[in-house]
């Protein structure tokens, strides 16, 4: 085994956005670290969506607001439809903020701006490097990472587990995750849309075939969530989403495209 040796102020283990808004943070503030990641590249999923406003002045405070205000789609408005009948219609904008709307950016869009952001301040993701096993000693971590087939020995004074839902550093800490899964199935569904329905304002849709929700992504593409009894097949067709818009959603909204479904 061919182990070297490296020494760091925080080992960040993980690069979707809380490993990389965490190595902004340490960058900005003069701290050495390392920024690892087992996949080749950053997620192209949407995955999550929405900036709340307090994340805003977060991202204000660390100087990196601006390219996230520019690729927002900005929310105001919540409708409650059921089929063509406006339940509801509420604003959704607090006060005392600057961002008083729901910046909806891809995952996907956001970690690409964060590693910009990371970029120029002379940082890069380390990919290919995985996260294999940490002791903890009085005063550091000694970690040992995989990158690209060669072990590497990581002695750093906080190894912080930014790696999702299944850490591998949380299992090291024996520390549990809260919570149960739903019991209802889900469609989920990033589309091309025509522009019926307003660029912002997201849809909440009660009916009798179960509550289905419409997230405008921008004036064009938009992301749909509904309940189903039985799934078809293994991620859901555009089909599947056509059928289930025409059953629940406003009237005027077509799905041209589909994207992303699971």
């Amino acid at each position: 085994m061919n182990i070297s040796e490296t020494d760091t102020d925080v080992l960040i283990i993980g690069a979707g956005p809380v490993g990389l808004f965490l190595a902004n943070e340490c960058a900005r503030r003069g701290l050495r670290w390392r920024i690892i990641e087992a996949r080749s590249t950053q997620s192209e999923h949407s995955k999550a969506l929405a900036i709340f406003p307090r994340t805003l002045e977060v991202f204000d405070m660390a100087g990196i607001a601006a390219p996230f205000l520019e690729a927002a789609n900005r929310v105001t408005w919540v409708g409650v439809v059921a089929r063509n009948r406006q339940l509801a219609r509420i604003p959704f904008t607090p006060k005392e903020t600057p961002y008083p709307f729901l910046a909806m950016v891809p995952q996907d869009v956001t970690e690409k701006l964060l590693v910009a952001e990371l970029r120029q301040k002379g940082g890069a993701v380390e990919y290919d490097t995985t996260f294999l096993s940490a002791v903890q000693h009085h005063d550091h971590v000694r970690a040992i990472v995989d990158q690209k087939g060669k072990q590497i020995e990581l002695s750093a004074s906080f190894a912080v587990g930014c790696d999702g839902a299944h850490s591998a550093v949380r299992h090291l800490l024996n520390l549990s995750f809260e919570g149960t899964q739903y019991d209802a199935l889900f469609i989920l569904a990033d589309v091309e849309t025509n522009a019926a329905l307003p660029a912002n304002e997201l849809q909440l849709c009660p009916s009798e075939f179960g509550p289905l929700a419409i997230f405008p992504m921008s004036a064009t593409r938009r992301r749909i969530v509904a309940t189903i009894e039985q799934p078809e097949g293994d991620v859901p067709s555009l089909d599947v989403v056509r059928r289930t818009l025409a059953q629940r959603a406003p009237s005027g909204i077509e799905a041209l495209s589909l994207r992303l479904s699971s």
